[in-house]
């Protein structure tokens, strides 16, 4: 019989290793992406228009390159929307559950587009 601590252990391994997992620690650029720009206010509203939220969620051990990583799946998301402009809205980060030493960063923005 599984005692509880053991049962407990088992299922927290089994939810971190598969939390940790999902989460991707680099993100290629894709080619119509590299025209997006990531910028920290929104562009000229008589010019740009709202085209939609983007997010992105990242694990890594280096804070600039997982934010640099972030950026790139924002950017790939707006080339999606034929954006021309990411605005960051949000950006936060935590330590990874798995006390890896990781950071998971999550940068959340909006993505605009020529009117």
């Amino acid at each position: 019989m599984w005692d509880r601590a053991r049962l407990a252990s088992g299922l927290s391994a089994l939810l971190l290793s598969g939390c940790m997992e999902a989460l991707p620690e680099s993100v290629a650029l894709k080619p119509e992406a590299a025209k997006v720009e990531v910028v920290s206010e929104a562009p000229n509203a008589d010019v740009y228009e709202p085209v939609g939220e983007v997010s992105a969620q990242i694990i890594g051990r280096e804070v600039t390159e997982v934010f640099r990583e972030a950026c790139n799946e924002l950017r790939n998301q707006a080339a999606t929307r034929q954006a021309s402009f990411v605005a960051i809205t949000d950006v936060t980060s935590k330590a990874a559950w798995d006390m890896s030493g990781r950071t998971v960063m999550t940068v959340t923005g909006v993505a605009y587009k020529p009117k």
